[in-house]
């Protein structure tokens, strides 16, 4: 985060703990213990996570309302998340995690959105030839996007580029917000494990964006790439690539001592201009 949460005290032993803007790469040690000394200093009985400032998260920021949550219930506070808006619900959601907290998800079930908007599902190969005398199909003209270099000062600069031409192509509100997230997810990961630093190209084709972000790290090793079922509740793990899996409609990474390339296609909605 670019500034540490917000946390005093309210009437009636609660610690407010108040997150702004766009919650990534969030220092969990510095922010639980502020938390910590809070509740020490206030006696708390609850603590109270107010999300009503917050644009988005990304899994760091899940992982601090985890954490949170776990660190009052180990003090015997009552733990209480306000003010998400949809789209943070919405990731919650797809995270598993509304019941934990307390919300409503978004379709009635707590587990990922199998039809999520913005993602297709995979393409098949046709079971027929097309007729002979069927045009061939001309491929989509490719329109550049976004190419830039970044690290961890750089990536909000990028998300709110990103942001910006998902909002010009017509995308709702938590299409925009995944499409956000995946990119995140992954250049975080070039930063905390690739060097610092990277590149992040993104090129349109047709109905699909092709976002290929690109670091000089020593690779993900063979464990990392490997597909794993979503954490149980509760759990917290690294969940950047699980989460950009769920988002996107493919994920490659070509990786090695050299460095990583993961490229993302993401399907946009057929209403996309």
């Amino acid at each position: 985060m670019d500034r540490p949460a917000q946390i005093d005290f309210v009437l009636g032993g609660t610690v407010r703990v108040a997150l702004t803007g766009a919650v990534i790469m969030v220092q969990h040690e510095d922010v639980l213990s502020q938390v910590e000394r809070a509740m020490k200093a206030a006696h708390a009985l609850r603590v109270q996570v107010d999300l009503t400032a917050a644009a988005a998260l990304d899994s760091s920021g899940v992982a601090l309302l985890v954490l949170t949550r776990r660190l009052a219930t180990r003090c015997g506070a009552e733990f209480q998340l306000h003010g998400a808006g949809p789209e943070i619900v919405q990731h919650l959601h797809m995270a598993g995690l509304t019941t934990l907290f307390g919300l409503r998800p978004a379709d009635g079930g707590d587990g990922p959105d199998t039809g999520m908007a913005g993602q297709a599902p995979d393409d098949q190969p046709p079971d027929d030839q097309p007729p002979d005398d069927q045009p061939p199909e001309v491929p989509a003209a490719v329109v550049d996007v976004l190419d830039e270099p970044f690290d961890r000062q750089g990536i909000p600069a990028i998300r709110d580029r990103l942001l910006s031409y998902a909002t010009s192509c017509g995308l709702s509100g938590f299409d925009q917000y995944k499409l956000v997230l995946a990119a995140t997810e992954i250049m975080t990961n070039a930063v905390l494990h690739g060097g610092g630093r990277g590149t992040i190209r993104v090129e349109r084709h047709g109905e699909r964006l092709i976002l290929r972000i690109t670091d000089r790290g020593p690779g993900i090793p063979r464990q990392q790439r490997v597909t794993y079922p979503r954490s149980r509740p509760g759990r917290v793990r690294s969940a950047g690539l699980w989460l950009a899996r769920q988002i996107c409609l493919r994920v490659d990474i070509d990786t090695g001592p050299g460095g990583t390339i993961v490229s993302l296609t993401y399907a946009l909605p057929l209403h996309a201009e």
